[in-house]
């Protein structure tokens, strides 16, 4: 039988590209990646997740995507059962969508990153000048009056805080949670609310997502370390450390134990 993952690992070389910057473009961990070049497929978490990690892989060493991931299920017996071929049809669609979202990404950082340098000498060149046209003559400029000071009270009026009181975040109906998703450093994260498939993306540092649950959440992540959560505004407990990839299921009966 033809070796999956050393095919992947001849693509990779050919293209002089390592495990650890296709882990940094991809946002999976290179333990994950490196357990696909052996073929071991129990390091990856399956279903949608495994076909999305092959195809992200399959578009960094320059393979065919749609190719790679149709041989990764003949290989490892990965194809869905009948019942779920509708779903099956409509996920390659979803993963060429998100990797295309995360190339035009990628060039808009980059035109933003080139261009900013740009416009600040642009701006300082115009400043100056105008700086220069206005200059009054030297001993004009010694003779003009001082401008007047604001008076006292306007000053603290304006100094002083504005009267409103931040209202408490609402409480989420009674037997729901509120869960939000913020990780610490940019991610892949896989979030199913309900039985619903919300997103499966690549999640920036910073960045927040707030979803209600009414029965179970379910959250898979590609860099345990770089992920963080919370439920109803208690934090959760470290999912795992930097590199592994984890899952979690939570109901609102069983949510208290993953909490801090």
């Amino acid at each position: 039988m033809e070796d999956f993952g050393g095919k992947l690992r001849q693509a990779r070389e050919r293209r002089g590209i390592s495990l650890r910057q296709i882990a940094a473009s991809t946002k999976i961990s290179a333990a994950a990646l490196e357990a696909l070049e052996r073929n071991d497929i129990s390091k990856l978490p399956g279903g949608i997740f495994s076909r999305a990690f092959v195809r992200s892989y399959a578009v960094e060493v320059g393979l065919d995507p749609d190719d790679t991931v149709r041989e990764f299920l003949d290989r490892f017996n990965q194809d869905t059962p009948p019942a779920a071929a509708v779903s099956t049809t409509e996920v390659p669609e979803h993963e060429r969508e998100f990797e295309e979202q995360r190339r035009k990404a990628a060039m808009l950082l980059a035109g933003v990153v080139i261009s900013i340098p740009v416009i600040a000498l642009v701006l300082y060149f115009a400043l100056r000048a105008r700086a220069a046209a206005h200059a009054p003559p030297a001993a004009s400029a010694s003779a003009a009056p001082a401008p007047a000071l604001p008076p006292a009270s306007t000053t603290a009026q304006a100094a002083a805080p504005p009267s409103d009181v931040a209202l408490p975040p609402q409480e989420p109906p009674a037997g729901q949670m509120k869960l939000e998703l913020h990780p610490v450093k940019a991610c892949w994260v896989s979030l199913t609310v309900d039985g619903k498939k919300v997103f499966a993306r690549i999640m920036q540092a910073g960045e927040r997502d707030s979803r209600d649950v009414a029965a179970e959440a379910v959250i898979e992540v590609g860099d345990a370390g770089a992920f963080a959560y919370s439920v109803n505004g208690r934090e959760g407990k470290p999912l795992g450390a930097e590199g592994q990839v984890r899952s979690l299921k939570l109901t609102p009966a069983t949510a208290a134990q993953h909490l801090r």
